[in-house]
């Protein structure tokens, strides 16, 4: 006969995942999920518009080109002024073509630069790649709209004497950003109809600026028309139209910066 196998009569036990453990997990899933929710946030940002994909297109003395720097808009005759542009938060680059196009038809040659994220806090110092990839260009100048605008007031704050002047898109320093000695001049531009800028601000940091700062209000512009791509939640319905506008941005470039030639 075969021997019968002796089998235990203790009962199985099973492991169970430690408390603290179980807690990690889902903390780390939870992080997992606000991380992947914001990034797919970030990556969804408004515009272009489709004015703004026009501007894109090469012609009417102008170079459009893509390159490592950003979107480059190249005046036909040798500019002997370079802007770099930030752009606002959670905002497309292109979205800044059309100012960028009718600067460059004045002789200046722009560099919009585009950020990680789509937010100019993810990348401070991409305005060191626009001048880089320019060294025959001297004299340079520096916009910014919104959270851009908070960016490259950082950008200019750590390197003192290296950019002419900055011009604030509806924007203005982050708190404890001084700003007199580093740049020459700041035009600081901005709309009664904005429902994303904190007034208040712009008024307790003006302590920050050159004493020479210039500071103007357009009736009737908003928010988002400094770009090209649509509505942005929360602001107000601009009584002008986007060119009128932007109108207003290049003669503050020209006021701090003077003629591109």
């Amino acid at each position: 006969m075969p021997k019968r196998t002796a089998t235990s009569s203790e009962p199985k036990t099973t492991r169970r995942t430690p408390l603290y453990a179980r807690i990690i997990a889902v903390a780390l899933g939870l992080i997992l999920v606000v991380v992947l929710g914001f990034v797919i946030w970030a990556e969804t940002p408004l515009g272009p518009a489709p004015d703004a994909v026009t501007a894109l297109e090469s012609g009417n003395g102008v170079t459009v080109e893509r390159t490592a720097a950003g979107w480059e808009f190249v005046p036909t005759a040798d500019a002997q002024v370079g802007i770099v542009f930030y752009p606002g938060g959670r905002v497309d680059a292109r979205s800044y073509a059309p100012l960028a196009r009718d600067l460059a038809e004045q002789g200046y040659l722009v560099v919009i630069t585009p950020v990680t994220l789509n937010l100019a806090v993810m990348s401070p110092n991409v305005g060191d790649r626009a001048r880089d990839a320019h060294p025959e260009v001297e004299r340079w100048g520096i916009i910014g709209h919104s959270l851009g605008g908070a960016m490259a007031a950082t950008h200019v704050a750590a390197r003192p004497g290296e950019y002419e002047a900055l011009i604030f898109l509806a924007a203005y320093p982050p708190e404890g950003t001084d700003l007199r000695e580093a740049v020459g001049i700041v035009a600081s531009v901005y709309g009664d109809r904005d429902g994303g800028l904190k007034m208040e601000k712009v008024n307790s940091t003006k302590a920050l600026l050159p004493t020479n700062s210039i500071f103007t209000e357009i009736k009737g512009a908003n928010h988002a028309q400094w770009g090209s791509y649509g509505p942005q939640p929360g602001d107000l319905s601009a009584t002008i139209s986007p060119a009128e506008q932007l109108s207003y941005a290049i003669d503050a470039v020209k006021a701090v910066l003077g003629p591109a030639n």
